[in-house]
């Protein structure tokens, strides 16, 4: 009977994620990272090749054999591949969901994947096509397989299949999700105070499954695709500093981080043996998460997504506990609830006045819109203030499912719409030059169908003029670099999120004419 009542349940978390992403697959253009990455799938898909192209030319990105495997399949729309990023998450729900219920019960193993789907950076990933969900999900699915094969002392030759799923997250998304991996492994095993163990987990056959394979990949990439594209495979290199990746940390993981601390408190330590060593695995990859993030120069904004379920695993724990605590924590839960209240209020409201300033006409049905909004606001604060922990978790929960539609229906639309005219706008442009590292214009330009010329930075226009779309932090920068070798002048420009801009760029010195020129 616990067996068809868990797998009901398990249908019922699957289609609750389900819900809360599929709004996403509404949005007509492309958004996030999918801007170059759709476009490149679709490339691969003229042709089976090992190196990604845009604009007909190679590039090195993040996910390079991410974007290889998702050619490979039958269909390459842009809708069907979104939902398939969304199905990923899904999954990364169910294994949640297993995981609790298996180690614990039915109870927690719900709270946390509600936990875990509702925190902001979960529909950030799998709302939109790109390259860091597969990888993401897959270190994920393979840690957690690791740890309840560990804590419930299953057959060890089932670790095989953990390390299989580990070295598929290194082969499509490189070092990051295998080093959150073997983090909270090994740190598992050494804070569970069991060295010996070392022994059972099959680690020699995990480091020669994963190092082979990945060896073999990188070989063959050598050999058929050059050292460019094999030295990419595993390490992207962008720039972003050390406060930029904490706050995307942070930024992914609200709003439940600040629950994040009274929920790690709550097995009081060795005392309690039983809770305290179940709680262990998601404790070290909670933390493992965070390091990678922090102090990994080319992480990528969804690998932020690798200790989110861990937080939401603790989170809904304490909640399915009814968030007790020790009397001496007590002001620390309700200054953490009052804290999420107001994060969830204030995004809620700011949401909903942005939107009105902006999109929102003031018709009946918008207005419906707005007052369930601040229904939901109202109710938060006198949760708030009366100390209603269960009530404040409830209300945040539905309060982002309600954000996440709002911001598929609404929000991200009208952003995506302005960036989307204007690379089809690109098709009437000749001749259209854009930068081999803006792989957003390249993107734009790819998606749109313009015919695009792949320049370097240090180019320069010989005898003719041309035009240079970019997407820029800093326009006025970029005009008084391209003005040090030529002449260059914003023909049109318009910021979100920075500058996207279409300059005339022409040679400094004209091209001198004959007699009667």
């Amino acid at each position: 009977m616990r067996a068809v009542r868990s797998c009901i349940v398990l249908l019922g978390v699957f289609f609750s994620a389900l819900a809360l992403l599929a709004p996403f697959l509404t949005v007509p253009a492309p958004w996030g990272a999918e801007v170059w990455f759709f476009p490149s799938v679709r490339e691969l898909g003229l042709g089976l090749k090992l190196a990604p192209t845009l604009n007909g030319m190679p590039f090195t990105g993040p996910g390079p054999l991410a974007a290889v495997l998702l050619s490979l399949l039958p269909f390459s729309d842009l809708m069907a591949l979104r939902l398939l990023n969304m199905l990923l998450g899904c999954l990364v729900c169910m294994s949640v969901f297993v995981f609790c219920s298996s180690l614990w019960d039915i109870k927690s193993g719900v709270c946390s994947a509600l936990f875990t789907m509702t925190t902001w950076g979960f529909a950030a990933t799998f709302g939109h096509l790109g390259p860091s969900a597969l990888p993401a999900c897959l270190a994920v699915i393979s840690f957690l397989l690791f740890a309840q094969i560990y804590l419930m002392e299953l057959n060890p030759w089932w670790y095989l299949l953990a390390y299989l799923l580990a070295g598929g997250a290194a082969l499509t998304g490189g070092w990051v999700p295998l080093t959150f991996f073997a983090l909270s492994a090994v740190f598992l095993v050494l804070i569970d105070m069991a060295p010996a163990k070392f022994a059972s987990i099959k680690a020699f056959w995990g480091i020669v499954l994963v190092g082979g394979a990945m060896l073999a990949v990188y070989g063959t990439c050598r050999i058929f695709e050059g050292p460019a594209l094999a030295g990419s495979l595993f390490s992207f290199h962008q720039e972003q500093g050390l406060l930029a990746r904490l706050w995307l940390w942070v930024k992914f993981n609200l709003p439940w981080l600040l629950l994040a601390a009274p929920a790690w408190l709550y097995g009081e330590g060795p005392n309690e043996a039983g809770a305290w060593r179940s709680l262990l695995a998601p404790k070290t990859a909670y933390a493992s998460g965070f390091a990678v993030v922090l102090l990994s120069g080319s992480v990528q904004e969804g690998y932020a997504l690798l200790g989110i379920p861990f937080g939401g695993i603790l989170t809904g724990y304490w909640m399915s506990r009814k968030f007790l605590i020790r009397e001496k924590l007590k002001g620390l839960r309700t200054l953490a609830f009052f804290g999420t209240a107001f994060l969830v209020a204030g995004t809620a409201l700011i949401l909903i006045v942005k939107s009105s300033l902006t999109r929102f006409s003031l018709d009946l049905a918008h207005g419906a819109v707005i007052l369930a909004f601040l229904a939901v606001v109202l109710l938060l604060f006198l949760s708030a203030r009366r100390r209603s922990a269960m009530a404040i978790a409830g209300l945040g929960m539905a309060a982002v499912f309600a954000m996440s539609w709002h911001t598929a229906l609404v929000t991200v639309p009208a952003s995506a719409e302005k960036p989307a005219s204007f690379a089809r706008q690109l098709r009437e442009v000749t001749p259209l030059l854009v930068f081999e590292d803006d792989l957003v214009m390249r993107g734009y330009a790819a998606w749109a169908g313009a015919k695009a010329v792949v320049v370097g930075r240090n180019m320069v226009p010989v005898g003719y003029t041309a035009y240079l779309a970019v997407t820029t932090p800093d326009l006025e920068a970029l005009l008084k670099n391209l003005s040090a070798r030529m002449h260059a002048s914003v023909a049109s420009s318009f910021t979100t999120r920075g500058t996207t801009a279409l300059i005339r760029v022409a040679p400094a010195v004209p091209p001198s004419r004959g007699p009667g020129g």
